[in-house]
């Protein structure tokens, strides 16, 4: 199964924990594991505060997204494929993910991709972990296991929190509904 580019949406059965309400595009999934980031789920920090703290003049309305629990100081940013840096990976035909010590500045200057969003940490899985997680293969429960679904421009970009993670659990059910049809 080819993640690379899919949402995952974490079920309603998911509580109490940081995963509650989620939706990740999954980045990479390779033999050695698998990364993503959290679409849905802004930080307290707005691009301009991030700035700020940085000695960067961002005036730039938006916020700083939480894009998981690993590696909480790196810095991402999921954009349109237009728009490339010194470290660029292709995620699909329509995004890609940068992560780059220009960014910030580019962005700065007014040299922005189409639509984007920053984030600061990702989600990772060791390998073969998120295929048991969305088969409910034991220890994981089939209750909580992960809902796929393939992303959109307005579903990454157009909105955020709850409404983000209800519309992507929608496009799941979708999907799966389609292809139960079929």
């Amino acid at each position: 199964m080819n993640l690379v580019g899919n949402l995952l949406i974490a079920p309603p059965a998911v509580k109490g924990n940081f995963w509650h309400k989620t939706m990740i595009m999954v980045t990479e999934h390779t033999m050695q594991g698998t990364l993503g980031i959290v679409l849905n789920k802004p930080s307290d920090f707005s691009i301009e505060q991030f700035g700020d703290r940085l000695n960067l003049d961002l005036n730039i309305p938006g916020s700083i997204y939480i894009g998981g629990p690993i590696s909480g100081q790196s810095l991402t940013m999921l954009h349109t494929n237009e728009w490339l840096s010194k470290n660029t990976l292709r995620v699909n035909e329509t995004f890609n993910l940068s992560s780059a010590d220009d960014i910030l500045p580019r962005l700065s200057a007014g040299d922005r991709p189409i639509k984007w969003r920053l984030f600061l940490g990702m989600c990772g899985w060791a390998h073969g972990q998120l295929l048991n997680e969305i088969k409910g293969v034991a220890p994981y429960q089939h209750q909580n296991s992960w809902c796929v679904a393939t992303p959109n421009m307005k579903l990454v970009f157009d909105s955020q929190g709850k409404d983000q993670w209800c519309a992507g659990l929608d496009q799941s059910a979708s999907e799966f509904a389609q292809n139960i049809l079929v």
